[in-house]
């Protein structure tokens, strides 16, 4: 895929508070840790609790080192790890990796297993997005209306496409559709036109027409991408159905 992987509408330090408002929410749902999560299923939010908090974990470490980091450097909490000592796992683990991006050099070299440029300008937004999409889960696990700003949204679409459906459609855990897709966010700028072709899938920002295009807000598009349908809004489908829905069928994989 053809992608600028420095792109970002977000500044850094916007990213940071976002992770860290994303944690604050997550820490909400701590007192439910036997609920079902509807959008991860198999899981309930103990999962979900120590998934992001090995995420969390495994990213300081890497930023830390700079290095090749195995995400299995971090051990997750035994499954009858009491409560109380989950809640101060995540808790300590989420303070963490706030702290590191907070002292990261702009632009320094670092480390990451993703198709973008290896500085240390990925490590913020990808948490900031990582973050934001699990708090959204742990809300819909707890019947809350999940909230994310426009501008958050647009962000985490952008970086889905650079980052995420990259890496999926690179390592050979996901096909891209045949046809082309148009995505156009309502409420904030953002519109982008994925093509594929014989050397991959090309990506360019720009107001054009796809075999299919979805329309929505920035926050039901993002949510659409990564799979949520059931808790995305309605969003407007023209075009050719099956290339659309083939291409939200990716989701996160």
């Amino acid at each position: 895929m053809t992608v600028d992987p420095s792109n970002t509408s977000v500044d850094t330090p916007a990213l940071i508070e976002t992770t860290r408002e994303a944690n604050a929410q997550v820490l909400a749902a701590l007192g439910s840790l036997r609920t079902p999560v509807p959008t991860c299923p198999g899981w309930v939010i103990g999962d979900l609790i120590r998934h992001l908090g090995t995420v969390h974990r495994w990213a300081t470490a890497a930023m830390t080192a700079a290095a090749p980091t195995p995400f299995d450097v971090v051990q997750p909490p035994a499954a009858d790890i009491a409560d109380t000592d989950l809640a101060g796992w995540f808790t300590d683990g989420a303070a963490a990796v706030v702290t590191t991006m907070d002292a990261l050099s702009p632009g320094a070299p670092t480390w990451h297993p993703f198709p973008a440029e290896q500085t240390t300008d990925f490590w913020p937004r990808r948490m900031a997005h990582e973050t934001q999409m699990h708090a959204i889960d742990a809300a819909v696990a707890l019947g809350r209306t999940p909230t994310v700003t426009a501008a958050i949204a647009a962000d985490g679409i952008d970086e889905y496409l650079d980052v995420i459906l990259t890496r999926l459609l690179n390592s050979g855990r996901a096909t891209a559709p045949s046809g082309s897709l148009h995505l156009h966010c309502t409420d904030t700028a953002g519109e982008w036109l994925l093509t594929p072709g014989p050397d991959g899938v090309d990506l360019v920002r720009e107001h054009a027409k796809g075999d299919a295009a979805i329309r929505g807000t920035a926050r039901d598009l993002w949510l659409t991408m990564w799979g949520r349908h059931a808790v995305a809004g309605e969003v407007d489908i023209v075009g050719d159905r099956a290339v659309a829905d083939a291409w939200t069928a990716i989701g996160g994989n």
